[in-house]
């Protein structure tokens, strides 16, 4: 015997969600088409009752504002399936998110890809609240939103209310009207019968009285059967759709509070903030450390560097010692030979009889000497 019972964990809300929408979508598409139907009813019954219907005022007017609402009916539907697909949308991107999304891309995501809609807009206040490490007004905020839709579903269908109470009362016109076409006709009838040919008055009379009583009627029996279409047609449609939104909220607040509040605590809450201050010095210190030893091998580095070029310096001032030391070598030689060539022309010639051609001679040898040394060095 299992004394451990185990349980079956619950559908995912978001899951849900989705198959509320689609009742949604399915319901909302199949009905777009359904005022075509029942004005192509309205107008055959318009006409099996009473062939010139459009020449009474009242039942025209009658006709015409049952058809303008109809076709208001079907772009409300539309727009229904338009709120639909951004919900969808929204719906989408959360499940693609995970059960712990990271609500700064959540958030960014949500603004680029999803369409403009109560959806987002909720969620993107429940990430705002999220951002903060605060869970206590999502509640607050899911009222709202609801608040805000619940007040256009019912601008939605105050106007078919709206229409369906105009045409009750456009019929109660036409009987009114229809009773007083009654009023003359009666009262001649009645007076007629006092002369010598009133019974024929009399037949004549009650029946433009008859005219003005089915006058009245056909206004009521109209205006009653249009209300009755719209009543269980036009706002019951539109109400099962928009209430479905309502549904597909409460799935989404169910998501709410067993997977995004806990996330929230887990991620953002002050213990989690706690760590990340703490994981953060722990970065930074990391970070500096980092930083210090990059410094020291920089450093370490530079002084290489010096001590080369030093002993670069210290190689090049030896080599120009030994420069200096060469030049006055080639100094000393220079003069040597000076003295060498003067002593041999004296001795050759005695002094004081050199010839002109041998003092330029040996001043253009004292000059091409020179040169060469200075080429040499």
């Amino acid at each position: 015997m299992n004394l451990n019972p185990t349980f079956k964990l619950s559908e995912d809300p978001l899951q849900q969600a989705r198959r509320a929408l689609v009742h949604i979508r399915r319901l909302a598409r199949n009905s777009s088409f359904v005022p075509i139907p029942v004005i192509g009813f309205a107008a055959v019954a318009f006409f099996r009752y009473e062939a010139h219907w459009y020449l009474n005022p009242f039942l025209a007017l009658i006709f015409v504002l049952f058809v303008v609402g109809q076709v208001m009916a079907v772009l409300q539907l539309r727009r229904v399936l338009a709120g639909v697909r951004s919900t969808g949308k929204s719906i989408q991107i959360l499940a693609e998110s995970g059960d712990e999304p990271d609500l700064v891309a959540l958030r960014q995501r949500l603004l680029d890809a999803a369409p403009a809609g109560h959806m987002r807009d909720l969620l993107l206040r429940w990430i705002e609240l999220g951002l903060r490490g605060e869970v206590g007004g999502s509640e607050s905020l899911l009222n709202n939103a609801w608040d805000r839709r619940s007040h256009l579903d019912n601008r939605t269908i105050s106007v078919h209310v709206s229409m369906n109470r105009t045409t009750l009362k456009l019929g109660f016109l036409g009987t009114l009207y229809g009773l007083i076409l009654t009023f003359p006709p009666m009262q001649r009838a009645v007076l007629g019968l006092a002369d010598s040919q009133g019974e024929l008055r009399f037949i004549k009379d009650i029946s433009s009285a008859i005219d003005g009583d089915q006058f009245a009627i056909a206004a009521t029996l109209g205006a009653t059967m249009l209300s009755i279409l719209i009543e269980l047609v036009t706002i019951q449609i539109l109400e099962r759709a928009l209430s479905g939104f309502d549904l597909v909220n409460s799935h989404i607040n169910d998501w709410n509070l067993t997977r995004l509040q806990p996330w929230v605590r887990k991620r953002y809450g002050p213990t989690s903030r706690a760590k990340q201050a703490v994981e953060a010095q722990a970065a930074l210190e990391l970070k500096l450390s980092q930083s210090h030893a990059e410094i020291d091998r920089n450093l370490g580095r530079a002084l290489e560097a010096i001590a080369r070029t030093t002993k670069q310096l210290d190689q090049l001032a030896m080599v120009q010692a030994a420069v200096g030391r060469r030049i006055a070598e080639l100094v000393d030689f220079e003069k040597q030979y000076r003295g060498f060539i003067e002593a041999k022309t004296a001795a050759v010639v005695p002094p004081g009889h050199q010839p002109s051609h041998i003092e330029s001679g040996r001043l253009e040898t004292s000059h091409i000497d020179s040169a060469a040394l200075e080429e040499g060095l």
